[in-house]
């Protein structure tokens, strides 16, 4: 595989990662607009606030998760440019910063903003699904 060639994967790896994207913030804001009409209604039950909460817990534990994998496609893309300077192909400028930013272990932990971002939505999805409503 050459330079472009994992550069190209890279690139269409990151358009499903970009849908992903879209798909958890929608998961936010529906999450968020699920608790709020917990909130607002009457006739909730407790049945519709731990359904509420384990909806945003399981949201948050996928969007940690998005923010790992996303990560680790610039580590594999960035390793991949490392093997193949390893075997004697010259490489680009460009894919030597690349290689110098990420090349590495996999992640294992969210980055630090997609986790407190995470932490916000939770919390306040919680706060809104279980804290008394004031008048």
């Amino acid at each position: 595989m050459d330079e472009i060639s994992i550069f190209n994967t890279f690139a269409t790896a990151r358009i499903g990662n970009g849908i992903g994207v879209i798909a958890l913030i929608l998961f936010g804001w529906l999450a968020l607009r699920y608790a709020n009409a917990v909130r607002e209604s009457g006739d909730a039950n407790i049945i519709h606030k731990v359904l509420g909460s384990v909806f945003a817990l399981a949201g948050g534990f996928a969007g940690y998760n998005w923010s790992i994998e996303s990560q680790n496609w610039y580590v594999g893309a960035a390793n991949a440019l490392n093997n193949l300077k390893a075997s004697g192909t010259e490489i680009s400028n460009g894919a030597e910063g690349f290689v110098t930013q990420y090349a590495g272990d996999p992640v294992t932990s969210a980055d630090p903003v997609a986790l407190i971002f995470w932490i916000v939505v939770i919390a306040t999805v919680l706060m809104s699904l279980w804290m008394p409503k004031s008048n």
